[in-house]
């Protein structure tokens, strides 16, 4: 890695552009200048290994982090409903109407969302009189101001959350908002109008960029591909359909090691049916990891990998049925419950199960068929904990 900060501020640059949505220069003046100051480096690196362009304008920067495989837990966390989504591409709509800094009304937006929601949406009919939708527009509005993508100048929108519209058609609440220069750059562009595009997979694949040949172009797909399962994703596992992929991994595993370690300070870890990114560091830059401190479900997933490990092997192998994996978890409590912390001592075994169950998916521990039922997956094993023997003494 020849560089012109140095290593150090290489890795560090290309950890930022990881764990942010945008680099801003008026919000971190200081990470903006890391970045242009290794920019020429950092976007040769982040195209040729994952095929990711890295957008630049005057006021930020912003690596579009396109995954090989999208998954649930990469959504946004405040989107609760499909609804949530297509409404939120409506705003993003009305907001291409406005010039940066031009500003706009709740009652304004309200009325043209009438018009911008499609009517043969896989959700309920957008109505104002609905509380539901209502408060998933104010709750779109305030992740758009949390993001930036807009500014709240005035807001009296409690009005409307709660009552909606007047007698006269006037709105209950008003508010006003101003569109930042961000607004523009937060969907993805594709090379082509929506709509040429048939399949998820023709979808997927549309940022992968061409080469000369075919055989070119597959390596470089494949590259790209392990390099963003490994970053994004806490384990890619092997399947019939990526095969060539772990060839690759086999063959190329001093290399990728080298490269990740470099630039992100992470390890390879490769196994027979897996593969991970992780971090040895105790206190690391990665937001999202397993496990976190204080973080009382992560403390329950480590007891139950342990407990795991005392059952039979084929009891582990075989699919569960939701009432058997709750009934692991009544064990689970019984022997371990006391070390928990009070919220989930206090939980039912329903919300219990449902709680883990979201988070476990979301680490890659457990998968479920469309049968409903789950499978215990490897990465679930890669790390165990238990408490001390006379750990009840001292509570």
């Amino acid at each position: 890695m020849s560089d012109i900060g140095g290593k150090d501020e290489l890795r560090q640059a290309s950890q930022i552009l990881i764990e942010n949505r945008w680099i801003s220069r008026r919000e971190m003046p200081d990470e903006y200048l890391l970045i242009r100051r290794n920019e020429k480096m950092l976007r040769q690196f982040f195209r040729d290994k994952f095929g990711w362009p890295l957008l630049v304008t005057a006021q930020f920067y912003k690596l579009e982090k396109i995954p090989a495989n999208p998954h649930s837990f990469m959504g946004i966390s405040e989107m609760q409903s499909v609804g949530d989504y297509v409404l939120l591409a409506c705003v993003m709509a009305f907001l291409e109407e406005y010039e940066s800094g031009s500003q706009f009304l709740l009652g304004d937006l309200a009325e043209a969302l009438l018009a911008y929601y499609p009517e043969d949406a896989y959700t309920p009919k957008l109505e104002w009189e609905s509380y539901n939708w209502r408060k998933s527009l104010i709750r779109i509005l305030k992740f758009l101001a949390k993001e930036g993508i807009i500014y709240i100048v005035d807001d009296e929108s409690a009005g409307f959350l709660t009552r909606g519209f007047n007698a006269d058609g006037g709105i209950a609440g008003e508010a006003l908002y101003e569109v930042s220069s961000l607004a523009r750059y937060f969907l993805r562009s594709f090379p082509k109008e929506l709509q040429a595009y048939s399949t998820l997979e023709e979808l997927l694949g549309a940022d992968f960029s061409t080469d000369a040949t075919e055989e070119a172009r597959d390596l470089r797909h494949k590259r790209n591909r392990i390099y963003r399962e490994l970053l994004l994703s806490p384990v890619y596992y092997r399947t019939d359909k990526h095969e060539p992929d772990f060839v690759y991994l086999r063959n190329r595993r001093m290399r990728l090691e080298e490269t990740i370690q470099e630039w992100f300070g992470l390890h390879l870890e490769l196994y027979h049916n897996a593969v991970m990114a992780v971090s040895h560091e105790q206190a690391s830059w990665v937001n999202d990891s397993f496990p976190v401190r204080f973080r009382g479900i992560h403390d329950i997933i480590l007891h139950f990998s342990h407990y795991l490990r005392q059952l039979p092997s084929e009891e582990k192998s075989q699919p569960w049925s939701m009432s058997q994996w709750r009934g692991h978890l009544e064990k689970l409590a019984e022997m371990t419950k006391k070390g928990w912390t009070k919220e989930f001592r206090e939980m039912s075994i329903k919300r219990l199960s449902e709680t883990l169950l979201d988070e476990m998916l979301s680490w890659g521990m457990i998968s479920m068929g469309d049968d409903g039922l789950l499978v215990l997956q490897p990465a679930l094993f890669r790390i165990e904990g238990v408490y001390p023997g006379d750990y009840a003494d001292e509570l």
